[in-house]
């Protein structure tokens, strides 16, 4: 073994032998002369320990070929922007890195490196002991210099996106004054699809326009990510009572309660899905979340925390390696540099965490959501808003919440979103604040309407009974904009016999309402909202309709796969919106998984992510029971269907190029135009 040893530390001498022979000559730039040789840095970062010399080593070589590279600022990222000597440099340094990974299997790994890659530390311990006394003032000139070059670079690239999105503002401006003028013009009477129309009374009811349009199509990116990583999958939340909110306690506990779950993590482990049900037995709320091997029992305290027992043994996920790549490099040069298709330099992308399964006992809990922060779900519909300009809204109150649709057979219906609550009559519908509350042995959703608060009884069959009587329904329809492009209201009133509700029932699907009054004057008491935050789904901005339908055989007795799955019609290819937006996508995964993953490992790149798609998107549509949808009217053109659903339990995804005519328009969605996710 030492012979071996010996014999490659020689080779790494020889290969380095061309910088040794450039430290004593004029170079390109004159501050690589006081670069090290790869024998001084060899030498210098000798330990007691071989695999800690190798890690030495290693990030040394590194961080000094990075070294190189940062203080040439933007001329990195050109072809051919790097002088011939600091490429000799930079392979000299990456060469001997390269040959001391062959010593070990194990080196070939970035773990075997412990963080001296990227250690801020190591690098000026590295300034210290291998440069001389002048290059360490040097050091920062070049650095502050680099740095003001990157900025300059940045401000001008910030300058061309500004110019680009005012571009596509007055894109979007032209569209919503073709919509004023087909409301105007009487074109437009109401709703053209269900999507439509559910958006449509989600904005007069009065609910954010900006959670209207989440709703509509970032509503599924929980179920995107129970699609493509089964190992975090929640179940199907039935309507009834649920949760909201992010609570945490000692032993690292933190529970992340989202719209098809939980996220789940103590001690050591990482956030893992699990889905739960909320009981209510002998005057306690539990929260039963379905982890193994035994369930996790919390009740809801009278306070608003969470408690169980403990210890308790929990099995979850934790980090179980590292992934790093280069996310487009199609070629390379003879000095070992990387370019895209385009003859761009190749980026190095951000790594990513894998995961394993691990068993761990974890403490009791006593979990508060006072300073437990934001959810990941609700920072992804604040990214949204944020991206289309509007308010975050109303905050969502954490603890018990009511999720899904009820109707009674009198034509009243609740809707039952995070922050409110729908109360419909027919068309007229309107959003009030609620609450879970005690109502003797039962549970009650107390519905906040100044004028006529309603107590809703929640049955052991999972109805909700409001008693008896009649109950009106101050709501508004669209009568058009105003100048600054606000929707301008008109009261709709109508008034309901109360009834049994039912869950699952549609909205609107239920019979006439016994009394409706209606007002077409746009003074008085109409009001406006703004219209551009709703996006391009409240009606149609164009005369190009794309029918969507499943090809995939249907499964005796087994729901349709593609039932309540969101596709939308993007302006580009998924793929070059991720990569716009600076999302990190590792070599050898998919774009849309390596999205999915980092947003489920709360990555920093994900809201801009989301917003980039977000900005791309033109419409969207649930498909439904059958499997087909409808989308809103665009304009002729060409544009990308996608989205993604598990038909057999294989998750694929469609990203589909299609050219839609004026008029009627169809596709099929089955494997010969789809890509399976792996």
């Amino acid at each position: 073994m030492k012979s071996r040893m010996g014999l490659i530390f020689f080779v790494i001498l020889l290969g380095a032998f061309s910088l040794q022979r450039l430290s004593g000559q004029a170079t390109n730039p004159s501050y690589l002369a006081e670069m090290p040789t790869v024998d001084r840095v060899l030498q210098a970062m000798q330990a007691g320990d071989p695999d800690e010399t190798a890690a030495r080593q290693m990030g040394a070589l590194v961080q000094l070929k990075t070294m190189i590279e940062d203080i040439s600022g933007p001329r990195q990222f050109q072809r051919n922007g790097l002088t011939p000597d600091e490429n000799k440099y930079r392979q000299s340094y990456y060469t001997a890195y390269y040959q001391i990974t062959q010593l070990k299997p194990q080196y070939k790994s970035y773990v075997a490196m412990r963080g001296y890659d990227v250690d801020p530390k190591f690098r000026n311990e590295l300034i210290q002991k291998l440069f001389p006394p002048a290059f360490t003032a040097e050091y920062p000139k070049l650095m502050a210099q680099a740095k003001g070059q990157n900025q300059a670079l940045h401000t001008q690239a910030e300058q061309i996106r500004a110019q680009e999105a005012a571009k596509q503002q007055a894109e979007a401006q032209k569209a919503y004054n073709k919509l004023q003028a087909d409301y105007d013009s009487g074109k437009i009477r109401g709703p053209q699809t269900p999507e439509q129309k559910a958006l449509n009374r989600c904005v007069t009811a009065g609910r954010p326009p900006a959670s209207c349009a989440g709703n509509s199509l970032l509503g599924g990116f929980t179920q995107l990510l129970s699609q493509v990583l089964p190992s975090v999958a929640g179940k199907q939340r039935p309507p009834g009572p649920t949760m909201a909110g992010v609570f945490q306690g000692a032993g690292n506990w933190r529970i992340d309660f989202i719209t098809d779950g939980v996220l789940v993590n103590c001690s050591d482990l990482s956030p893992n899905q699990q889905g739960y049900t909320v009981k209510f037995e002998n005057g306690k709320t539990l929260i039963v979340i379905d982890t193994t091997p035994k369930p996790l029992i919390l009740t809801l305290t009278a306070n608003g925390n969470l408690v169980g027992p403990g210890p308790i043994v929990i099995d979850g996920v934790v980090p179980g390696g590292y992934s790093r790549g280069i996310s487009n490099a199609t070629q390379q040069d003879a000095f070992g540099n990387k370019y895209d298709a385009n003859g761009n330099k190749a980026t190095e992308t951000a790594g990513y965490v894998t995961f394993s399964h691990k068993r761990t006992t974890c403490a009791a809990q006593n979990l508060t959501s006072k300073g437990a922060g934001t959810g990941i779900e609700t920072m992804e519909f604040n990214v949204l808003k944020m991206a289309v300009g509007a308010d975050s809204g109303p905050p969502i109150p954490p603890g018990l919440r009511m999720d899904g649709t009820y109707a009674a057979k009198t034509g009243l219906s609740i809707e039952f979103y995070p922050e409110s609550v729908i109360v419909g009559c027919g068309e007229p519908a309107r959003a009030y604040p609620y609450q879970v509350v005690a109502n003797g042995s039962q549970s009650a959703i107390k519905v906040e309407d100044p004028t006529h608060p309603l107590l809703l009884n929640l049955k052991s069959d999972g109805t909700l009974d409001p008693g008896a009587g009649t109950y009106l329904v101050h709501g508004r329809r669209i009568i058009g904009q105003t100048d600054d492009g606000d929707f301008k209201f008109s009261p709709l009133e109508a008034t309901c016999s109360l009834g049994v509700l039912t869950p699952g029932a549609a909205p609107g699907s239920a019979p006439v309402p016994s009394t409706v009054t209606a007002s077409s004057a746009p003074g008085g008491s109409s009001a406006t909202v703004n219209s551009a935050t709703t996006g391009a789904t409240v009606a149609a901005t164009g005369d190009a309709v794309l029918s969507v339908a499943s090809g995939f055989p249907l499964q005796p007795g087994v729901a349709n796969p593609f039932a309540g799955h969101t596709f939308v019609l993007l302006r580009e290819n998924f793929d070059s919106i991720l990569t716009k937006s600076g999302f990190p996508i590792p070599a050898g995964v998919q774009p849309f998984k390596a999205m999915i993953l980092g947003c489920s490992q709360h990555s920093p790149d994900c809201p801009k992510a989301v917003a980039a798609i977000n900005a791309q998107t033109v419409a969207g549509s649930k498909l439904d029971a059958l499997g087909k949808a409808t989308l809103p009217g665009v304009p002729p053109g060409s544009y990308y269907l996608m989205g993604s659903a598990a038909p057999g339990g294989q998750p694929f995804l469609w990203n589909v190029k299609i050219d839609l005519k004026a008029g009627a328009n169809s596709i099929t969605l089955d494997q010969r135009n789809a890509t399976p996710l792996k």
